[in-house]
């Protein structure tokens, strides 16, 4: 058979369509329905609307890519400086650069890193073992320091300022996560979302009707985006610590709000952002770890298929455990079809997929048809993999990676 993406998709659509009818991906559902607990961005037209302070935030992007960085600053001259880069009087060592404290900052979101405010300076030009993109240093911050941003000194090229914003609110009344790896990430238009919470429904209910509403038991959930547009997200299930949404479709990206209300007019309020993908993989235990929803597609040399599981229920250990792939005949050719969320606004050419030592090579990416937010990645299974036993599956996409899950192989 040849290797035609475009053939791959088209079994893999199918494949998958009758896959959902079964209760293999039942607990994708139940994750959705039930699942177990587990700044605002306004914009003023220039700079001249704040007054000199002891501290200053600007927001910063490194292009191509739309992800926004807050930065703090509390040196006049500093802020000054920035002041007049964000209005177009200075036009000399438009870049930004400073040691990175591996930390959260309320102000980030939702960023696991923030400059120390200190250490922050401007250039023109900078070595390139200090450069990175926002989301690469996101995925790679554990190894920040060493041979990675050595010294965690951070110099992103072609980052820029682009406005100043007031002092952040720190708005977290409610921590929004992926439904899939249950980590905060930022959050992608369509992809699926659980906010965690107190006080966020006054009774439990769940959608019962497609399309979704926007109201369950009272409670909505309104976002704005980085342009300032409000949206009113769809609604799995709201209970009064959980709330299951989609995020709505046409956000453009850049820091964001949402506003969960719920019927008596209690109000909780998060800092976020909307991102162009949100990787995040489901599990079979729907918890983000350890086996991955998917299943296995063989084809055979005669053309015939075949869809076997990836992932079993282990009554001894009470827990799933993977169910081993055998990659057969050489003739044979087997694919893994990974459910996931957040992934359909990714390029094919920036997936780097890896199976235990291997590449993978990724052949779609993108909705799967029968489930609202649902996405899927189709990977080729290299025959090398036989007899590996469990292995990892590591997903890199768009420098952004994908909490990492497990399969076997016999």
């Amino acid at each position: 058979m040849k290797r035609s993406a475009l053939c791959v998709r088209t079994l893999a659509v199918l494949a998958i369509a009758a896959f959902m009818l079964s209760k293999k991906l039942a607990v994708l559902a139940l994750a959705l329905s039930q699942a177990a607990a587990a700044s605002s961005n306004q914009q003023f037209p220039n700079s001249s609307s704040f007054k000199a302070a002891e501290e200053a935030y600007f927001v910063m992007e490194v292009p191509p890519r739309k992800d926004n960085f807050v930065v703090k600053l509390t040196d006049p001259a500093k802020i000054q400086k920035a002041r007049d880069l964000v209005s177009g009087r200075d036009q000399s060592a438009t870049q930004v650069t400073g040691i990175i404290v591996k930390q959260p900052a309320c102000y980030n979101p939702p960023w696991s890193f923030h400059y120390d405010p200190e250490s922050i300076s401007f250039f023109d030009s900078a070595i390139e073992v200090c450069d990175a993109s926002i989301a690469y240093t996101e995925s790679f911050l554990s190894d920040a320091g060493g041979a990675f941003l050595p010294d965690n000194r951070w110099c992103p090229w072609g980052s820029r300022l682009l406005r100043e914003i007031p002092p952040p609110t720190c708005d977290n009344g409610a921590t929004s996560v992926s439904a899939a790896s249950y980590k905060r990430v930022g959050v992608a238009g369509e992809s699926l979302i659980t906010a965690f919470g107190n006080g966020l429904a006054t009774a439990t209910e769940s959608a019962t009707t497609l399309p979704l509403p926007t109201s369950l038991a009272g409670t909505t959930v309104k976002i704005k985006d980085g342009a300032g547009k409000e949206i009113l997200a769809p609604l799995f299930f709201v209970s009064p610590t959980q709330v299951n949404y989609q995020m709505p479709a046409g956000l453009e990206p850049g820091l964001s709000t949402v506003t969960i209300t719920n019927s008596q007019g209690q109000i909780a309020k998060e800092s976020t952002q909307v991102l162009t993908i949100a990787p995040g993989l489901f599990t079979a235990n729907a918890t983000g770890q350890g086996v991955v929803a998917a299943v296995a597609l063989r084809i055979k040399a005669d053309g015939s298929q075949h869809f076997e599981p990836v992932a079993r229920f282990d009554q001894t250990l009470n827990r799933f455990v993977p169910a081993p792939i055998d990659l057969g005949a050489a003739t044979d050719q087997v694919f893994l079809v990974i459910f996931g969320t957040g992934l359909r606004g990714a390029n094919l050419e920036d997936v780097d997929g890896r199976i235990g030592e291997f590449i993978a090579e990724a052949l779609f990416i993108g909705p799967q048809p029968d489930f609202t937010g649902l996405d899927q990645i189709n990977l080729r299974l290299p025959r090398r993999l036989a007899g590996k036993g469990e292995v990892a599956v590591d997903l890199l996409i768009d420098d952004q990676k994908a909490n990492p899950v497990v399969i076997a192989f016999k």
